[in-house]
């Protein structure tokens, strides 16, 4: 044949279609007599479920083998569409995404799967129950593989089905069999639909068609097996540390007993460790007796407050009686309290709650879970309770507990927190420095996307916002985006807060904008929420609703700052600007004497640059120089070592021409005011820029016909007046006619 062969001039392709089948000793040489001696004109194809037993290593070595295996035989998703095109059939996105993920793209099913679908007028519901099952999949798994395995291979995949995925020693432990190695080899290299994973390649899986046929098949012949082989299964897991797959397959088993102890012993570590999603799927498939047992329904409750769901906590919570199995353990007892103080953080009575915990919870329970749930809800607590101090040490303490127990979800919880905490104290730097590391340590988790990452979005957003960067406006609608179920008022507000006011300058509707903003404070205002965030939030909104012309809006701010933390110095600082928007600059001088002249505390300490900078502006406005500049420094000695450039920006044209001025008198500063004049955009409305009352009845007057006279007529002042009005109304929308003016104030969402 060879020869034969080297005869001929034109290439010349073979292709021989299941090689699998050979099997006789002659036939297997004489064709690797072939493929050793392949003359040039040939090229052999050959086609088989398993390699067969010829010279392909060397092959190989030498270069002169092309392999295509099973795996690139996968269907794409166009491949799939292509495939079910020919069965008339066209499918949504969603339902062919559904169909590649059942089928794993295996031709022969996607093919069964067409011929199922041809004439069922609900696809997406029988797309969803498409398996192993399916009365034409299973045939054809039996048929083509089951039937043409040996006995002993057949009961092998039976009772190694119950599994998703695993390993030789667990197959050896579900099977019986000590050679379950070898069979696993065996069944991969003849392509039987199993997948062997992992880096290190030491788990397997079946294809999911065929696990589900074979568990089909499992339960019809041998109906006790499962809960047994489930409960091997449980126990092997347990005893690797696995504790979500352990549970499944207790849940599985029906073991009630095996289910409460693995919950009890295990639950709250999985909330701890991230696994929360997961334990609450396999809650909601236990019988009601078991949710009601104490420590299964803590457990529970933990779970769902950990999604930020407090009507299932509640569930879980209201029917519970921690009698119900005899006097109350001291884990116990501080485990309610710890559930309960997460539940008051959410929506409660949180002073309340946190005295309890402190009184039933002392230092060490025995359990380090209980522990450490105890000591994130507590350092949580003191910082929505202004006491940023004693976070701090109880944050630190918990994110020394979850680093060594391997507790992530906590960890990113206290990294996140402890931003926070030094937001508290003023310190935006290392606020932003600690909200970068959370959001790193949930990315390296694949955890980017989880609602847990959005407080430290909304922190790492503001220090951003407060260094002009860009990237503010990317934090602040990820933290929008990750809200999900009920989180903490802080966390919210503050989320929401951020992305109005990094928002407000772009806004094709300011207006809106504001109004969006003071709807949700009106909303989530009565919450008990962290005073730092009233601190930041308040100047932007009332600056906001003064550039829009809503003095009245501008006005409920400072009363809400008082209403909510008493007279600090946020409150008199808004009290001066609105004395200052009424062309009162002595009294809202007087109004910052105990704000600058620190006889009244700040919450937050970019209050008391803003504080300054309105002092410099106004010091300025009467001539006195000197005491403008001094004040200008003050918030420059404040400002730089947050490296807060934010509020020389907001203090518009007035502070730009200050920072001009003093140039080369600022000493120490002198490089950070180079960089604020550098950033300060010129014409920008300063503090005190913001239209008048008067003047915004007098915009008002502007899109109808009237004339100036007419206008006066209908203000009940002069001609002469309503002129002084027009003049400061343009200058400050940076017009020079009426027709600009009014297009600018619909823009700024004045008209």
């Amino acid at each position: 044949v060879v020869a034969a062969f080297e005869q001929i001039a034109t290439p010349i392709w073979l292709v021989l279609d299941e090689v699998h089948e050979l099997h006789a000793a002659n036939a297997l040489r004489s064709l690797d007599m072939l493929l050793r001696r392949l003359p040039d004109k040939l090229r052999l194809v050959l086609s088989t479920r398993c390699e067969p037993p010829l010279a392909l290593p060397r092959l190989r070595v030498e270069g002169r083998l092309k392999e295509i295996h099973a795996s690139q035989l996968t269907f794409t998703r166009d491949e799939a569409a292509l495939l079910l095109a020919g069965h008339g059939m066209v499918l949504t996105g969603p339902e062919l995404d559904l169909l590649l993920e059942r089928t794993e793209g295996w031709a022969a099913g996607l093919r069964l799967a067409a011929l199922s679908l041809a004439h069922e007028p609900d696809r997406a519901a029988r797309i969803a129950e498409f398996a192993g099952d399916e009365r034409a999949v299973a045939d054809y798994l039996v048929g083509e593989i089951l039937s043409r395995q040996p006995e002993h291979i057949r009961r092998f995949l039976l009772t190694t089905s119950v599994c998703d995925q695993f390993t030789v020693d667990l197959a050896a432990r579900l099977s019986g069999r000590e050679d379950a190695g070898e069979i696993l080899t065996g069944l991969e290299r003849s392509n039987t639909l199993i997948v062997r994973l992992g880096r290190t390649r030491t788990w397997y899986r079946y294809h999911a068609l065929l696990g589900g046929c074979l568990r089909a098949e499992l339960h019809c012949r041998h109906a006790s097996l499962p809960a047994r082989l489930h409960r091997i299964a449980s126990d092997w897991f347990a005893a690797q540390g696995a504790t979500l797959p352990a549970l499944e397959h207790a849940v599985a088993a029906g073991d009630t007993e095996l289910t409460a102890g693995l919950l009890r012993r295990h639950g709250l570590s999985l909330v701890l460790g991230g696994g929360g999603a997961g334990l609450r799927r396999l809650l909601d498939r236990l019988r009601p007796d078991l949710l009601v047992r104490p420590d299964v329904a803590l457990v529970a409750a933990a779970a769902a407050l950990d999604a930020g769901d407090v009507p299932a906590a509640d569930a879980r919570l209201n029917p519970m009686n921690l009698s119900v199995s005899g006097q109350p353990t001291e884990r116990l007892r501080a485990l309610h309290a710890a559930v309960a103080l997460h539940r008051a953080r959410l929506h409660g009575d949180l002073p309340a709650a946190l005295e309890t915990l402190k009184a039933v919870h002392g230092t060490h329970t025995g359990d380090p879970d209980v522990d450490l749930l105890a000591l994130l809800n507590r350092g949580i607590s003191h910082i929505w309770l202004g006491d940023p101090g004693t976070a701090e040490v109880e944050l630190q303490d918990a994110l020394t507990l979850s680093t060594a127990a391997g507790r992530d979800n906590v960890t990113l919880q206290c990294l996140g927190n402890l931003g926070a905490v030094s937001a508290s104290t003023s310190a935006i730097v290392e606020m932003t420095d600690r909200a970068r590391a959370a959001l790193d340590f949930a990315a390296k988790r694949g955890w980017a996307h989880i609602s847990h990452c959005a407080f430290a979005c909304v922190l790492a957003g503001w220090g951003a916002f407060q260094r002009l960067d860009d990237a503010a406006g990317g934090y602040a609608r990820r933290a929008v985006d990750l809200l999900r179920g009920q989180t903490d008022a802080t966390i919210e507000l503050s989320a929401l807060s951020l992305a109005a006011i990094v928002a407000f300058d772009s806004s094709n509707d300011r207006h809106a904008t504001v109004a969006s903003l003071r709807a949700v404070w009106q909303r989530l205002g009565g919450e008990l929420m962290a005073p730092a965030l009233i601190g930041y939030e308040a100047p932007f909104e009332q600056r906001m609703a003064l550039r829009v012309g809503e003095l009245g809006w501008a006005e409920d701010v400072p009363e809400r700052v008082r209403t909510l933390v008493g007279a600090e110095g946020e409150y008199h600082y808004l009290r001066a600007v609105l004395l200052a928007h009424r062309g009162r600059p002595g009294p809202a001088r007087r109004m910052l004497c105990p704000v600058i002249g620190e006889m009244t505390r700040c919450l937050v300490d970019t209050t008391l640059v803003d504080a300054w900078l309105l002092e410099a502006v106004l010091a300025d406005g009467t001539d006195d120089r000197r005491r403008g500049h001094e004040a200008l420094v003050a918030a420059l000695d404040v400002a730089e070592p947050m490296r807060a450039l934010r509020p020389f920006v907001e203090g518009g044209q007035p502070v730009r021409d200050l920072l001009a001025r003093g140039s080369g008198r600022f000493g120490r500063h002198e490089e950070f005011a180079g960089r604020i004049l550098a950033a300060v955009p010129a014409g920008r409305p300063g503090p005190t820029d913001s239209l008048t009352p008067r003047e915004l009845e007098t915009l008002a007057e502007l899109p109808s016909m009237r004339t100036t006279e007419e206008i006066a007529e209908a203000l009940h002042c002069s001609a002469n007046t309503v002129k002084t009005h027009l003049r400061g109304v343009y200058r400050k929308l940076g017009v020079r006619n009426r027709r600009d003016a009014v297009t600018a104030a619909r823009h700024h969402g004045l008209l």
